[in-house]
Parts: C-alpha cells; structure tokens; sequence
C-alpha cells in the first residue's frame, strides 16, 4: 500500500513560461513512499516511480540553464552538466527533453529563489527515495518479498554467531512480511 508522503504546491513563478518551453510544468507534485506525480490543472500528466531509477539529483539554475531541475537519475542522464556558456540553449533544450526531470524556471537572473525552492522539493523527494531504496522492497508476482542481499546479510551474522537462530528467523519473517 503506498502512502502519501508530501504535497507540494509549486508557485506560479516557478512555472514561468518561457520560448523554450510551453507544457513542461506541473502545479502540484505529490511525494508518495514509492514514487513521485505531477498534477497540471488537476490532471495526472506524469509518474516517477523510484524503482526505476538510481539517485536523486539537484541542478540549479544559472547562465548557461534557466531550469532549476529535480532529476531522476537513471546513469544516462546524469552528466547533462556543461561548463562555459551556452549560446545554443543546449542545456535547457536537454533538460526539456529529458522526461526523467522535473523543472522549475528561474526566469533570467532570477536564480535564488527558484534554486532553493528546486532543493526543498529535491530534499523531499531524495528523502522518500532514500527511503524507499533502504527498505529495498521488490515485487514478484504481486507479492512482496525483501531483497535476497538482505536476508543473506542476516544469514552471515548468524553463520558468525552475531546473531541467534532465533533472531534470524525473526528477522527473515519480518523482511518478507510473514
């Protein structure tokens, strides 16, 4: 069962439209323990779900991307980071078509503001991720069982005598939920 985690509200002048990008934008975001939704007019328009990806990133805004970006980091796109300017837009035009980023618009020379809205709402996100990937829950035939890696961690503590007989068992009943 997934739980509501955070709601967040972004503001107007965080969704600013620009001539790069018309649609990009959602009004509310909601933090579930599993995944991420962005609402645009009430309407669900896009769904991060943690599972898919490896990290949460921040980038702020400055000269060369007027984005704020929450980025969902999947390997391939985590090194859209270029140094020096960019007089080809090329670093807004990667983020507006990388769907694994949520985007905030700063607005020219309007950075501050919207950076440290992009981290609060990072922070919550990474937080509910980090969360999720700690409790390493994978789902098998629409059962829930705990990561082998784990138990076998608990099974060397015992093998180590760490551990009794005893609190193994309650451990692995717990982390495949018997």
């Amino acid at each position: 069962m997934e739980t509501l985690v955070k709601k967040i509200a972004v503001p107007s002048e965080q969704r600013k439209r620009t001539t790069f990008a018309e649609n990009l934008w959602y009004d509310t975001l909601e933090v579930y323990d599993n995944k991420v939704i962005g609402y645009l007019n009430g309407n669900k328009t896009m769904t991060w779900y943690f599972k898919e990806y490896t990290g949460i990133d921040i980038v702020k805004a400055n000269m060369n991307s007027q984005f704020a970006q929450v980025v969902f980091l999947t390997g391939m796109n985590s090194k859209n980071r270029a140094v020096g300017l960019d007089f080809g837009s090329s670093q807004n035009l990667n983020a507006m078509n990388d769907i694994n980023r949520i985007l905030f618009c700063s607005g020219m020379f309007s950075f501050g503001k919207t950076n440290d809205f992009a981290v609060s709402v990072g922070t919550e996100i990474r937080k509910a991720f980090e969360s999720y990937k700690n409790n390493d829950v994978i789902e098998v035939t629409g059962s829930t069982f705990s990561s082998a890696d784990e138990i076998l961690k608990y099974k060397n503590l015992l093998e180590q005598g760490i551990i009794t007989q005893e609190e193994f068992d309650a451990k692995k009943k717990q982390l495949l939920g018997l």
